[in-house]
């Protein structure tokens, strides 16, 4: 996991007015760090294959506490809410490509994905084929941590041939199974892997320690 302080999942100055920000609009900010720990988990997974560095490592956190700022306007729209609200806001101080890529990534971490240069906000000249990934690591990421249910314990394993995640439950295995058999938001992160995520759900107590 990316490193830590005293602060504790907290990196970084922007990452805390970030969760401010979002604590201050939302009321809370809880599903956001669970999705921050889980989407640093699977960049350090992912990150050789994705050729991924620290830049994508810090914009994919900073996505990670934002994405879902957009709730306190709507539901059904919050995606293009939050995004609108990341170009307008002052209170996180960012270089203008961050503001966009914040934008973009918050766009759509929801919904179908646009193909390559016909996404809203970024620019001509803004590095797109990184900035894909980053969102492919939110979208599972989110996906990873339902407001529906109580989340699970997760284990993730990669071994050239597929990704794997080990999903424990302490709750409803059925409303589970239901949640993390969803497809469509592991497909982007599957096709730049280029192998299948593979998603397998039992009870905690099933699961013995040798």
């Amino acid at each position: 996991m990316a490193a830590m302080t005293t602060r504790g999942l907290f990196a970084t100055d922007c990452e805390v007015r970030a969760a401010r920000w979002v604590q201050r609009k939302l009321g809370t900010c809880q599903h956001e760090r669970r999705v921050l720990a889980i989407a640093s988990r699977l960049y350090d997974l992912t990150r050789p294959v994705l050729k991924l560095g620290m830049a994508e490592n810090r914009l994919l956190r900073l996505a990670s506490l934002v994405h879902d700022v957009g709730r306190c306007v709507s539901e059904k729209n919050h995606p293009q809410d939050g995004a609108q609200m990341l170009m307008d806001t002052t209170a996180i101080e960012l270089s203008p490509l961050d503001r966009r890529a914040l934008s973009f990534l918050t766009r759509y971490h929801r919904g179908a994905v646009p193909p390559a240069h016909k996404e809203d906000y970024l620019r001509t000249a803004d590095p797109r084929t990184s900035l894909r990934a980053v969102l492919a690591l939110l979208r599972v990421a989110d996906a990873l941590d339902s407001r529906r249910i109580v989340s699970p314990r997760l284990t993730f394993t990669m071994d050239g041939r597929s990704l794997c995640i080990h999903c424990q439950v302490d709750g409803d295995l059925r409303a589970a199974r239901r949640v993390y058999g969803r497809r469509k938001k592991f497909r982007m992160l599957e096709s730049l892997l280029g192998m299948p995520i593979r998603v397998e759900v039992s009870k905690a107590d099933a699961l013995l320690v040798a």
